[in-house]
């Protein structure tokens, strides 16, 4: 499979804080998400992978294209979209697409007036002056407005109602309608992701733990919530994130063939949000 981005031996060094020694290959083509608890690293691999100021060790490479020696290229070819406005929030909406026009060499106006016109924004408006929901569709319309090879989603959808993020899923399904491009999706919604990743990374105490495919991944674990009584020193072992709860004990298990037919035991297919529930976690993002 073709990568979109490779990443070895990445390391960055924070107060109290690093990623170490990640490895990580982004499939071209899909979207992969981004997932972790609060502090586990997230947000700086992406600050890190788009040249955001952290110097690190390691290499980062875009097909073929080195972060270190080709900064700029590579960001002709990747838009980035943030959980808060990152425009000047005096500035209307037109004039803020003006600027990027003259800053961006693939941004379409044309495409930026129709995306907003989707969106039913005033272009007019300060930017400032829009509410949560709009400030994000807005800055997805100056993201897809500069036709990128790779878009980058940190948190987008936080604190969005329902139909806001269904419609936001759907802008990013028609984006990925082209083969050639590639969604990098971090959020803490992971039902977001159960519905439109291909892949999933999971992030903990700044290490990758995991990245695999999606459905294989959460075909391989399940959940597993078994009675004290049956519950044996062997049983524990084939199980992480073990929590005591009124039933007896739950935790997810990669080995739940031994647990289908136990009785006292009942098995259930793992989501993604059960990974971060009973996997590893960390304490600082």
């Amino acid at each position: 499979m073709e990568h979109a981005i490779e990443i070895r031996n990445l390391s960055v060094r924070l107060p109290g804080f690093a990623l170490s020694d990640i490895d990580m290959d982004i499939p071209k083509g899909c979207v992969t998400g981004l997932v972790g608890k609060n502090g586990a690293g997230k947000t700086t691999l992406i600050q890190t992978i788009t040249d955001l100021y952290l110097p690190y060790k390691g290499t980062v490479s875009y097909g073929g294209l080195m972060l270190n020696k080709d900064a700029q290229t590579i960001k002709n070819k990747m838009a980035v979209v943030y959980d808060s406005l990152c425009y000047p929030a005096d500035w209307s909406a037109v004039k803020t697409a003006r600027w990027a026009a003259k800053m961006y060499p693939y941004f379409d106006m044309e495409k930026w007036q129709k995306l907003m016109e989707r969106f039913e924004i005033n272009a007019t408006k300060k930017t400032g002056c829009f509410s949560k929901g709009m400030k994000t569709k807005f800055m997805f319309a100056m993201a897809l407005a500069r036709d990128p090879e790779i878009l980058i989603l940190d948190e987008p959808t936080a604190g969005l109602d329902p139909a806001a993020r269904a419609e936001l899923l759907e802008l990013i399904q028609e984006f990925m309608m082209d083969e050639e491009k590639t969604v990098i999706f971090s959020t803490h919604i992971t039902s977001d992701l159960e519905k439109i990743a291909d892949y999933i990374a999971l992030i903990a105490e700044g290490r990758l733990v995991l990245m695999e495919e999606k459905d294989s991944l959460l075909e391989r674990y399940a959940v597993v919530q078994i009675g004290k009584e049956a519950m044996t020193d062997e049983l524990s072992s084939k199980m992480t994130g073990v929590r005591e709860n009124s039933f007896g004990y739950t935790g997810l298990t990669s080995e739940k063939e031994i647990f289908l037919h136990l009785s006292g035991a009942k098995v259930k297919r793992a989501e993604i949000e059960d990974l971060l529930i009973y996997g590893e976690g960390g304490n600082r993002d």
